[in-house]
């Protein structure tokens, strides 16, 4: 079974390099990449599938800095992955004195 690999902000810069050395490592992970940027998305992501055919790369539109995109990401990616078996929140985030971190993460995933 592959891990599957969340990473916010994959599109560019630190996300994206650290994209490119995962897959380095092993290309049998499952990267699924977190960026606002849909086509900028699409594009990182043929081009890591280019690079390393045997990986497999979604992507899930999020901006990090609107609580409910993170919301909608949070549903989809439940629906999509049984798990997570790592999440990089490379993406900046914008504080909201309204959001319980440790609520969110822990229902993320509660049936």
């Amino acid at each position: 079974m592959r891990k599957v690999v969340l990473i916010t902000g994959a599109s560019s810069g630190i996300g994206l390099a650290l994209c490119k050395r995962l897959l380095v490592e092993d290309d049998e992970l499952h990267l699924c990449l977190a960026c606002r940027n849909t086509s900028k998305a699409e594009a990182v992501r043929a081009a890591l599938l280019a690079s390393h055919p045997t990986a497999e790369v979604t992507t899930v539109q999020v901006d990090v800095s609107n609580l409910q995109s993170v919301f909608q990401a949070a549903k989809e990616l439940k629906q999509r992955f049984q798990r997570l078996d790592y999440v990089y929140l490379n993406a900046g985030i914008m504080p909201n004195p309204h959001l319980n971190i440790k609520a969110f993460f822990s229902g993320l995933f509660s049936s």
